[in-house]
């Protein structure tokens, strides 16, 4: 794993020299990734940003860059203008913690976001996939269970062992890509067996990692500052799915935050930042305008709308998320 990291690395700078060489550095502009601003130092998804950190990312957008709006980025690209080094800041999933820890300080240096919602977990007392896992397999550590069988829905048998953290964290990862491509149903069937094998979740755990409900759904999204997009219904891997299933899942998770919200949702998160032809072309179906995925690279004006690319962020310091938009521009 180390080796490839190294390698990951060496093409990042390559890619970076290149765009230098061709004058390219400096210019287009980037989407930044975030889910949650928390600390929280154990969560084994990375999913997470201190307030700490998140202030000092601001800090350097705001001196450094040019923050956009999502929907002022889009118009750039449709009108063929975009100021140089701009940035939009969107969070994908619809954490609590969005409302609560993120936009207090998007208010104080004036920066504006996007934050997709996963419309099937506004309000539910259910938290998702990978959290409860994590919970359940990773902190309720004074279960005395050593093996955790799983049955996945095409019949075969897993055997999870548990005896060690390390072991626990093993299970956990493995655990976790099993379900990533399963339909809602078939994930639910799953987890309901980690479940009846490892206890429930404490209402401390629920609290910690839970969703927005309606009422902050709405104070999020009550001003400019932030603007609400939509990120599927129950938060599967679009690919995987048959394509009446993907359909129902982004035209719903369209409708539902509309009827929530009281005014259109034009801006989609693809689950995972994956996609392929026949999503995109649901997406368009459903009425976005754009589109965001995971992948890095610098947005221009030949930019497709419905595929655009992010930098997904993670606990860095300033001087950090400064390196890594480097090797992008």
């Amino acid at each position: 794993m180390r080796g490839l990291g190294r390698l990951r690395r060496w093409k990042r700078r390559v890619r970076a020299w290149w765009r230098h060489r061709r004058g390219l550095a400096g210019k287009g502009a980037s989407i930044l990734c975030y889910h949650r601003v928390a600390h929280l130092p154990e969560s084994p998804r990375r999913l997470w940003v201190s307030s700490e950190r998140f202030a000092e990312h601001l800090d350097y957008l705001v001196h450094h860059c040019h923050p956009l709006s999502l929907a002022d980025l889009v118009r750039g690209i449709q009108e063929g203008r975009l100021p140089e080094r701009s940035v939009v800041v969107t969070f994908d999933d619809g954490y609590a913690d969005n409302l609560w820890n993120a936009k207090p300080l998007l208010e104080r240096y004036g920066v504006p976001a996007t934050v997709f919602v996963t419309s099937g977990f506004v309000g539910q007392d259910r938290l998702f996939y990978w959290d409860e896992l994590a919970c359940l397999m990773l902190e309720s550590t004074d279960s005395a269970l050593d093996i955790l069988t799983i049955t996945l829905p095409d019949g075969k048998q897993h055997h999870y062992l548990l005896s060690t953290p390390s072991q626990r964290l093993r299970a956990y990862h493995a655990l976790h890509d099993r379900l990533r491509p399963l339909p809602p149903t078939e994930r639910e069937q799953v987890l309901e067996q980690v479940r009846s094998q490892l206890g429930s979740l404490t209402q401390a755990q629920r609290e910690k990692h839970r969703a927005l409900r309606r009422e902050e759904l709405h104070v999020l999204g009550q001003d400019e500052l932030v603007e609400v997009g939509a990120h599927t219904v129950s938060h599967p891997d679009l690919p995987c799915l048959p394509e009446a299933m993907q359909w129902q899942e982004i035209y719903e998770s369209k409708r539902q935050l509309e009827a929530l919200l009281q005014r259109p949702v034009r801006f989609f998160a693809y689950p995972y930042g994956s996609g392929d032809e026949r999503t995109r072309k649901l997406v368009q179906q459903a009425g976005f305008e754009a589109a965001c995925a995971l992948y890095e690279r610098v947005i221009n004006l030949t930019s497709h709308l419905l595929w655009l690319p992010r930098l997904f962020v993670e606990n860095w310091d300033g001087d950090g998320l400064a390196r890594r938009m480097r090797e992008i521009w």
